[in-house]
């Protein structure tokens, strides 16, 4: 709670134990990073045609409902002859896309393989099936993950969030106190880092959506993709909040270094409102200021607490803990405030928070919260008043344990980073349990599975049946089945069909129709327990 936006700033050699408390941290966020649970944040909730219909006639175009704005990136056409063309026409809708179609004059089963990214940049990829004149197939959605990329991703949040909320809170000390220059050094690593993290997190969206290797960074299209996003005016605003706070350093005059100060926050709250889950949940008119107003108390309390430690140092550090002491509950009014408003708008049920990956971060982020409080509190309460009586001895108490509040901050930006792969409940698609096909027998160490596709027979659709049992050979109990059809080479975003479980414990998928493609990537989701989900993958050659 030891934090005030209107102090002297002042470097002096790290507390003792400083050390210590960053190898912990180092290893904190080191196994944040395995922090499961990566998941497609759009949902596809409606198409025209819908999925499985069958037309008399080709339509002339696809229109895909989503229930968050999303940008149009890839789109191909497969025909019935398992030929793949490329679709550039799209049109932007306000509930979601328009995507034109070329001339259709095959009979039989097409599938329109969708690729777009979502409203916080994170790329989502399906399928649609229909049919003309014959029985359609089905329609499914899935966003493709390297986890080797993820950390990256991950990292690269929370660099910007380090450097926008710490760097952009020091230059607001130095506008609203009187400061002498020598952090000047620290501020601008501050701001450095938080430039080149942002412009890092626009080439990793790039070659994220476009499913690029990181060598791909190299190359233009992933930034230009990137760019084309709400991503890309987020990442603009923010670096355009980095700048003026930079410029805060320079300015001579008073009134100069305040409108600095309050541009850079007024940008940085914009930059996080512009995209993201959280700004694009409904009501948007009371979605993004409370994403704005949030942003700007986080960075009012959290990127003040190093200038708030180095004022200590200085006399006058004592008028600025007790002008801190009384502005705080502000800040802290205006953070609660607009935090419960954001989780009201992203849970539709309290069994959300520890059903559901999104709800499990917060609550560890809560949780963390209530630590970094109870730290601000013992500062308020227990040592404030030795402090501003004098006592070197609170002095220095107080100053460590402020040190410790700087870190947990951290580790706090790196749980809140984990929402870049987690939907919020809002987004969850009710989607029942998927479903699998395949003529193969997959075998890990601890799960087997058996799968036996019927061939279409006099014009009926194909069939799945799928066995799932443990090392032992029993059954595996699971609670809910999907396999997703894909195909890299061709270009094709997964297809998904739902199984049903039959008395004799396998599960089965009646009326499935595919593209006529030679081969087909199959992957097996089980779901196991509510906390426990296994994924089985194969290649599956098609008979002709």
């Amino acid at each position: 709670m030891q934090t005030h936006f209107m102090r002297r700033v002042g470097v002096r050699a790290s507390p003792p134990g400083l050390l210590q408390a960053l190898g912990i941290l180092m290893v904190a966020l080191a196994m944040l990073v395995w922090a499961p649970g990566v998941f497609a944040h759009a949902s596809l909730i409606a198409s025209t045609p819908t999925a499985g219909a069958v037309l008399p006639q080709a339509p002339a175009s696809v229109r895909l409902t989503f229930n968050e704005p999303v940008s149009p990136l890839v789109f191909k056409i497969i025909q019935p002859d398992g030929s793949v063309k490329d679709i550039a026409q799209t049109e932007v809708l306000p509930a979601g896309l328009e995507v034109l179609l070329p001339v259709l004059d095959q009979q039989g089963a097409y599938g329109l393989s969708w690729r777009v990214v979502s409203a916080d940049g994170h790329p989502v990829g399906g399928t649609v099936a229909f049919s003309v004149g014959v029985k359609g197939a089905s329609s499914g959605q899935e966003s493709l993950t390297h986890p080797g990329r993820e950390a990256l991703i991950w990292l690269s949040r929370l660099g910007g969030y380090v450097g926008l909320f710490f760097g952009i809170g020091l230059a607001v000390c130095r506008a609203l106190t009187s400061v002498r220059d020598d952090k000047r050094r620290l501020a601008f690593g501050l701001l450095m880092l938080g430039a080149a993290a942002t412009l890092f997190n626009v080439g990793l969206l790039g070659i994220d959506a476009l499913d690029r290797p990181v060598s791909a960074l190299l190359g233009a299209d992933p930034w230009r993709t990137a760019f084309s996003t709400s991503f890309g005016l987020s990442a603009a605003l923010a670096l355009a909040a980095l700048t003026c706070a930079a410029l805060v350093w320079h300015a001579a005059a008073t009134l100069t270094r305040k409108l600095l100060a309050l541009a850079a926050l007024i940008m940085l709250g914009a930059s996080l409102a512009a995209s993201g889950h959280a700004s694009g949940a409904p009501p948007i008119w009371l979605a993004r200021p409370a994403v704005w107003l949030h942003a700007v108390a986080i960075t009012l309390w959290i990127g003040s607490l190093l200038p708030l430690a180095y004022s200590l140092q200085e006399p006058m550090g004592k008028n600025l803990l007790k002008r801190f002491s009384r502005l705080i509950p502000v800040v802290l009014l205006m953070l609660f405030f607009s935090g419960g408003v954001l989780i009201y708008l992203q849970f539709d049920t309290p069994s959300s928070l520890w059903l559901t990956a999104y709800g499990q971060v917060l609550a560890l982020k809560l949780a963390l919260l209530a630590v970094l409080v109870g730290l601000g509190a013992y500062n308020r309460y227990r040592l404030m008043n030795a402090v501003l009586d004098g006592q070197r001895q609170a002095h220095h108490a107080m100053r460590r344990v402020i040190y410790m509040e700087c870190m947990l901050a951290i580790v706090i930006l790196a749980v809140a980073a984990l929402w870049r792969f987690t939907p919020p409940p809002r987004a969850l698609n009710s989607t029942p349990a998927a479903s699998t096909l395949v003529s193969a027998h997959i075998h890990t160490r601890a799960v087997m599975a058996s799968l036996s596709l019927t061939s279409p027979v006099r014009g009926q659709a194909a069939s799945l049946t799928l066995y799932l049992s443990k090392a032992d050979l029993t059954p595996l109990v699971a609670q809910e089945v999907d396999v997703a059809f894909s195909s890299a080479q061709a270009g094709v975003e997964p297809i998904v069909f739902s199984a049903k479980h039959a008395s004799d414990d396998t599960w089965r998928v009646a009326g499935i129709e595919l593209p006529n493609l030679p081969a087909w990537h199959i992957r097996i989701d089980a779901l196991i327990t509510d906390f426990e989900r296994i994924s089985l993958e194969t290649t599956l050659n098609i008979e002709e």
